[in-house]
């Protein structure tokens, strides 16, 4: 046997061209006083402005979704023939958090496999709610071995799912009594979960299945929603997720699966004890809808034993309730409990919903995550419009019509620009593996406490009273 060769783990990508016709963020509009002098297309180094193939001594209508918005064109038209304007289609896509800009930007991402680097005209957000008010601490940029993806040093983005011991006990023969409990590991710190997604078609599914088996990850969807196909391909991939309202005792998850989920109902107790008995070389997940005093449901599920607490927040990060919290302060809230508890290693923590930006994974796993979810951005990376009244029926992308190795394709450059996106704020930040991320607050600043800490001395401040 020859030696065992290291490879880093890679994520393929390639260019996978949209279904859908673009989404102008501006429209350029050539007026007909043009002369067709061509100065436009000098001018542009990003292809808005070409020559017509039909006959070149005219210009081609603009590639208006093409533009970046530098103005280059409108300021060098000698007839002032060209105008901007900002796109109508563009503005009315996305609610709450998920923005224009965001929903763009998946595009972006899930077509080239790359991170877009924004130029002139964006002013940028440097503040904003939740997220957007959490800063990372970037102090190591300034080192040169501190070099992200481009592989001069190692990172890892490995993270391992189930509960680990907090102690080794051996016999005197220096043999391992402790019962090692079940362990699933994975090269990326995301998960995809479906089970919320609507509409989804045999094609769609086997398109999700086959991006879970080539990121070497888990997707979750419901258990019913499994078929021969599936498990052909992606057996090991795949998470059969069960309600809390099912009887679990006669549950028969298909071989070759490593983990499992249920719903936390009212008789979740004994749940666990049916599938520990009945299932004991699978990893179990226990599903909870985020809400008021979450952290002491998790800890109390931590304590029972479970491998897997999969947190669920509503698609803008915010828990259940009049009184609901934003992921990031409920997931720092579950973190300090279980530490203070001293079983955080007992459990890992799974987050998903509101996940709407690249930066979001290695801020969710910062506030206390393991591994973040993956839910509606997945969607969004087939073209989705986030239409109000979303059917089947008045789709305009057709998305139940999609190649399964057209949504593989788009699926795996999302993850891979965000993945490249984390290795890049992991080796800004000093980390080198992003389990030492876990809990990292310490590297973070949050707007709201900052602002709390330098403004409560001021008369009618928090402290004043």
């Amino acid at each position: 046997m020859g030696p065992v060769t290291y490879e880093r783990y890679h994520i393929p990508i390639k260019t996978v061209q949209g279904r859908a016709s673009p989404v102008p963020k501006f429209v350029i509009t050539r007026a007909d006083n043009c002369m067709n002098c061509g100065k436009c297309e000098k001018a542009c180094i990003f292809g808005v402005h070409k020559r017509s193939e039909q006959d070149p001594r005219k210009m081609a209508d603009p590639l208006s979704h093409l533009c970046k918005n530098c103005f280059r064109c409108v300021s060098d038209c000698p007839q002032r023939a060209i105008t901007m304007s900002p796109g109508a289609e563009y503005r009315a896509l996305g609610r709450g958090i998920w923005t224009p800009l965001r929903i763009s930007t998946i595009w972006n991402e899930a077509e080239t496999g790359k991170i877009p680097v924004f130029g002139a005209g964006y002013r940028g957000m440097f503040a904003g709610p939740n997220y957007d008010g959490m800063w990372t601490d970037m102090s190591e940029i300034v080192r040169p071995t501190r070099d992200g993806i481009h592989g001069r040093e190692s990172i890892s983005t490995c993270v391992d799912l189930g509960s680990k011991p907090l102690s080794l006990e051996f016999d005197p023969s220096g043999g391992l009594v402790t019962k090692m409990p079940p362990i699933v590991e994975l090269p990326v710190p995301m998960v995809m979960d479906i089970t919320r997604m609507r509409g989804t078609s045999e094609n769609t599914l086997m398109g999700f299945a086959a991006a879970a088996e080539m990121l070497d990850t888990l997707l979750f969807l419901p258990h019913g929603s499994i078929t021969y196909q599936l498990l052909e391909g992606a057996r090991e991939h795949l998470v059969p997720c069960y309600p809390d309202t099912m009887d679990l005792r006669n549950i028969k998850p298909s071989v070759g699966t490593r983990m499992i989920e249920v719903g936390m109902g009212p008789a979740w107790a004994e749940t666990l004890d049916v599938v520990r008995e009945t299932l004991p070389d699978k990893v179990l997940a226990v599903r909870v809808r985020a809400g008021h005093g979450v952290e002491a449901k998790v800890v109390e599920l931590a304590e029972a034993g479970v491998d897997v607490v999969h947190l669920d927040y509503d698609r803008h990060g915010r828990e259940e309730g009049s009184d609901a919290r934003h992921m990031m302060d409920s997931l720092r809230a579950v973190h300090r409990a279980l530490v203070s508890r001293g079983i955080r290693d007992k459990v890992t923590v799974v987050a998903g919903g509101g996940i709407a930006a690249a930066e979001h994974v290695p801020k969710t796993v910062i506030c206390g995550a393991d591994v973040v979810a993956l839910e509606k951005a997945l969607i969004v990376a087939l073209e989705c419009r986030n239409c109000i009244t979303c059917s089947r029926g008045s789709c305009p992308i057709d998305l139940q019509a999609a190649e399964p190795e057209w949504i593989q394709g788009r699926v795996m450059n999302l993850v891979g620009a965000w993945r490249d996106q984390m290795l890049e704020m992991m080796g800004a930040m000093g980390i080198r593996e992003v389990r030492r991320l876990r809990g990292e607050v310490g590297r973070a600043i949050f707007f709201d406490d900052l602002e709390r800490d330098m403004l409560s001395a001021l008369k009618g401040g928090a402290k004043d009273g």
